[in-house]
């Protein structure tokens, strides 16, 4: 993890002390001098933190039968494509990669406790509405997972009508911003929340909140009540800290109601 620019001009200055004989004053020459070495070894310390991180992302990807590479196995999905066996990665790979035959538009996958790998997928219709797999893309998605996934694992995939999620949202906006701009810049952060489901069909509602108070001119923001219910549910139920998603992804009810607030009304 990078050092603090402050954490670096103390080392520095520490090691200089034991050499040189230096001038107390705070204008000095040297405090500058360290102050602008430092601030090139801060800078090189993010860049060698980012470089980490996206090496963890990539190793984690890259070894197969993770549920991280499942999860991407179903974006790969190319629908009336056959699959090749790849001599170098020992898998089956598509020999091209054309994205309009990508038809998961949303996928989640996680691990059932008898140890089956539970997957849920949709797609999306030509409104942009995302939607379950019609009955002959998930019989070839189906076939698709029996070929990639490793031999003696269990699987089921499940695409079925949306879960649905209902909120009580209470924004607090600063008044300086249209209110009409904060509520639509609002639905269409939730929008976007929504659709980017990639966390194995799970909704966090502090998540939630985030894609709520990251909007330009909300100040702070409260859920009031926020509950689900799958297609195998009849009544809504209450999600206090998260909950897993039965088809994987959700729609908002129409009854969801979001309040905008003047912070100068708290």
């Amino acid at each position: 993890m990078a050092r603090t620019i402050s954490q670096i001009e103390t080392s520095i200055t520490e090691r200089l002390r034991t050499t040189f004989p230096l001038s107390t004053s705070a204008a000095s020459e040297w405090r500058l001098w360290v102050h602008c070495v430092a601030y090139c070894i801060y800078n090189f310390e993010l860049v060698l933190d980012a470089f980490k991180r996206e090496m963890d992302a990539d190793a984690e990807k890259e070894v197969a039968g993770t549920v991280t590479w499942y999860n991407d196995k179903c974006y790969e999905f190319q629908m009336g494509h056959e699959l090749v066996f790849d001599t170098v990665t020992g898998l089956l790979e598509y020999e091209k990669v054309d994205e309009s035959a990508r038809v998961v538009k949303i996928a989640s996958v996680n691990v059932a406790e008898d140890n089956t790998i539970m997957f849920r997928v949709a797609t999306e219709d030509e409104e942009g509405k995302i939607v379950p797999l019609t009955s002959n893309q998930l019989l070839n998605f189906k076939n698709y997972i029996d070929a990639v996934k490793f031999a003696g694992t269990k699987s089921e995939v499940i695409s079925t009508d949306a879960d649905e999620v209902k909120y009580h949202i209470k924004v607090y906006y600063n008044p300086a911003n249209p209110v009409d701009t904060v509520r639509e810049a609002v639905l269409a952060s939730l929008e976007e929340f929504k659709t980017a489901q990639k966390f194995g069909g799970v909704i966090y509602s502090h998540k939630m909140q985030e894609a709520v108070t990251g909007v330009t001119g909300v100040v702070t923001a409260k859920i009031m009540s926020l509950s689900r219910r799958g297609t195998e549910d009849e009544a809504f139920i209450p999600i206090d800290t998260m909950a897993y998603l039965y088809a994987g992804y959700f729609n908002y009810t129409e009854d969801s109601v979001l309040e905008i607030v003047s912070i100068n009304d708290i």
